[in-house]
């Protein structure tokens, strides 16, 4: 009876201590580079319909300010990531998540 109690002791010790530790990992900032005026704060996620004849391209362009051909090549990374999909496969009435960043003061 006594182990009993123990395993309930060191169980009601621990169960806090994992949850403190996965709240401390869950808070931790990004390392990853920010890419063109967003750092890598994401504070939204906005759904998008795709129309007829948009690309990934062409939804990340517009969703860019100002960016470069880099900046729109990762952020078709990311979206094509975002929504487990092939760049090459989107298709007209189906929705996008697109991440929002927030931007640098």
């Amino acid at each position: 009876m006594e182990k009993k109690h123990i395993k309930k002791a060191v169980f009601l010790v621990m169960l806090p201590v994992f949850v403190l530790a996965c709240c401390i990992l869950a808070c931790q900032p990004s390392e990853a580079q920010s890419t063109g005026g967003r750092t890598d704060d994401v504070v939204a996620y906005e759904s998008v319909l795709i129309c007829r004849g948009d690309t990934l391209w062409t939804i990340a362009e517009a969703n860019l300010d100002q960016p470069t051909k880099a900046e729109i090549c990762e952020f078709v990374r990311e979206i094509a990531e975002l929504n487990d999909i092939s760049p090459a496969r989107i298709h007209a009435g189906n929705y996008l998540l697109i991440p929002r960043y927030r931007s640098k003061v």
